[in-house]
């Protein structure tokens, strides 16, 4: 029988019980970013998909950063493709081509940002409002999921992008809980123990941000510190392999996100 139900972020377990200090300092949490046989890191992909006014300034400093290169989802051409009369073909075509954008540009050494068209796209309802958010978040996770098993780790921004992200995109049924890369925003890895999970994904280190949290900086302060990782004691981790040192015992199941 459940007596209490939360939907809250992650400082309410610290206003509940004692857990002390997290067990990696936030540079260490970096070092999850996972390697490939040679030893290197693999890149990096952040998704924005949060629209809010926070969310914009924290985009337009993080692109400015000379490693990021972003690639923008036309909301408006995917709302005029979902309408039209052939919308399954037209968005696979259009979907294959922002996989080879995100492709070519994690090829040429850069962190590919993708990002949703800023502003608010006018429509006849919020039930039709509502179904274009989904889709762009699923089309968002299917991009992200396609380029998984070539990335060390991934940074996702709005809480139904990261919500369909991980449950969707991923095929996570569970994440582990690995701490605060800065405050408010998680570090999780997709368990190797998850039976549902694809063996390439083993590892993945996924930080979740929410939509309207810190302040304009903190989107590419966060991106620098998983670019710039403390490595762990231990033999580095393969693509697909757990990293050594990790983890917590906490394992949150996935619940629908808040809005943002």
């Amino acid at each position: 029988m459940i007596l209490f139900l939360f939907q809250a972020a992650a400082s309410l377990l610290n206003g509940l019980v004692p857990i002390g200090p997290q067990p990696l300092a936030p540079a260490a949490l970096a070092g999850l970013r996972r390697r490939d046989g040679a030893g290197g890191w693999l890149p990096g992909l952040v998704l924005v998909g949060s629209h809010v006014p926070l969310a914009d300034a924290q985009l337009e400093q993080l692109l400015t950063a000379p490693g990021c290169s972003g690639i923008e989802l036309e909301v408006a051409k995917l709302a005029r493709v979902l309408e039209g009369p052939l919308p399954a073909e037209l968005l696979a075509s259009l979907e294959q081509a922002w996989l080879e954008r995100l492709g070519v540009t994690l090829s040429a050494g850069l962190t590919p940002v993708l990002f949703t068209s800023r502003g608010e796209l006018p429509c006849r309802s919020a039930a039709e409002r509502r179904r274009l958010g989904l889709e762009l978040a699923a089309l968002m996770a299917r991009l992200a999921a396609a380029l998984a098993p070539r990335l060390g780790y991934l940074i996702s921004k709005g809480g139904i992008t990261t919500h369909t992200l991980l449950a969707e995109g991923l095929g996570a049924g569970l994440v582990e809980l690995q701490g605060q890369l800065l405050p408010g925003l998680s570090l999780v890895r997709l368990p190797a123990g998850d039976r549902a999970l694809a063996a390439e994904l083993a590892g993945l280190p996924v930080l979740t941000f929410p939509g309207n949290l810190g302040d304009g900086g903190s989107l590419r302060q966060a991106w620098e510190l998983m670019e710039h990782p403390q490595p762990l004691p231990g033999p580095p981790p393969l693509t697909a392999a757990p990293a050594p040192g990790a983890g917590s015992a906490t394992r949150p199941r996935l619940a629908p996100p808040p809005a943002g």
